[in-house]
């Protein structure tokens, strides 16, 4: 094709530049359209409230207040009457629910919209990367190896553990090499069970590992004689030894395998909704640095420290903390109000009055003056 002057030639530029630019036009607005269907936020707004996957089965952290009640026989089965269902997700408490009411009360100013998933092992990190879950709030260990092998993004840690071993006290078991030879019942798919053969080829032992999917298994076949010692977070061995039939036969030793940190986790596709549960998290720490509780908000809300005004969203401008966030301006007050901040929960769920009674050690704040703690929250500002 001969073009007759210059002026067709630029002609034929301009369109092809305009084709070009309303094909780009188009290609941004429908990737813009596909972001905000994919936002979390959204999604959890839409639906009206946050679904969280928990234990089920931890008392202090998540369990079913039901007597006699099993979370592993109902496998979230959808054909379970409305009526049952219901109850179920009305009387599940715990120090990890609470975390998922936090988020919840943020968002709609109800911490009960919520509507809990009980998952094992396996089936946690499942159903947060098939995104049937918003969080996962149970009793996790944040490692390198889910951090980057995973689709997944670790919030703040809410809680530092330690695992270490359950033995009779009668047997004379002191440390890990005097069950040199025995059988170590742990539950699979957990940093306990990896951090157990590694302790194994270190020391050069021949004990025996023995893999259980269900934790209810574990404790069952020690109290049966079949496994010599059980090892997992020290939390979980401190609890579950008050379930067992003569709680003071049993010994959790001082040794320590391994340091555990606990953390929720989101999917990390939607960096909005991984700034709300880690904001959130902090929201909870920074309020009991700043000794804001259900108590006393109201009376908080009159005070004149920049920091507790900037906190409880009170600057009277668009441009507050919640806001950046994609939620309301008052989404520290809603939390506390509804939930309290971090001191209040783990009393509530894990302190002296309650009935797992764990001794709050390295989960103080980091500027307690009689133990200072792990717990720490970045500035709010």
């Amino acid at each position: 094709m001969k073009f007759k002057n210059v002026k067709n030639i630029w002609l034929l530029g301009l369109i092809l530049l305009l084709l070009n630019a309303c094909s780009l036009t188009q290609t941004y607005k429908t990737s813009e359209q596909t972001l905000g269907e994919r936002s979390i936020l959204k999604q959890v707004k839409k639906r009206g409230w946050l679904n969280c996957g928990v234990n089920g089965n931890i008392p202090g952290f998540s369990y079913v207040q039901l007597k006699d009640f099993d979370v592993t026989k109902i496998d979230n089965d959808p054909n379970i009457p409305n009526n049952i269902y219901e109850q179920i997700q009305s009387s599940v408490v715990g120090f990890d629910v609470d975390i998922c009411r936090a988020i919840a009360a943020a968002i709609f100013d109800d911490p009960n919209a919520v509507k809990y998933r009980f998952l094992d092992t396996k089936e946690r990190f499942e159903e947060i990367s098939s995104r049937k879950i918003d969080v996962l709030s149970r009793n996790t260990t944040w490692t390198i190896e889910r951090d980057v092998s995973i689709n997944i993004e670790f919030a703040p840690i809410v809680f530092y553990d330690e695992q270490s071993i359950l033995v009779r006290e009668n047997s004379e078991v002191r440390s890990l090499n005097d069950l040199n030879g025995k059988v170590i019942c742990v539950e699979t798919e957990t940093t306990s069970q990896k951090n157990l053969e590694d302790e194994r080829k270190k020391r050069n032992l021949t004990f025996q590992i023995r893999e259980l999917q269900d934790k209810k298994d574990v404790y069952r076949l020690y109290e049966a004689g079949e496994c010599q010692a059980v090892t997992s977070d020290r939390s979980q061995l401190d609890v579950n030894r008050n379930l067992l039939e003569n709680p003071d036969e049993h010994l959790i030793l001082r040794e320590t395998l391994s340091k555990e940190p606990l953390a929720p986790v989101v999917i990390d596709s939607d960096s909005q909704w991984v700034n709300i549960v880690r904001w959130i998290i902090f929201a909870l720490i920074e309020a009991e640095e700043l000794g804001i509780n259900q108590n006393n908000l109201e009376q908080k809300k009159a005070s004149k420290d920049p920091k507790i005004i900037r906190f409880l969203g009170l600057e009277g401008t668009a441009d507050s903390i919640g806001s950046r966030l994609g939620l309301e301006p008052d989404y520290a007050q809603r939390i506390i109000r509804h939930v309290g901040n971090y001191g209040e929960i783990y009393e509530r769920n894990l302190g002296p009055n309650s009935s797992t009674r764990i001794r709050r050690g390295l989960n103080n704040l980091w500027n307690n003056q009689e133990e200072p703690g792990l717990i720490y929250s970045p500035p709010f500002r």
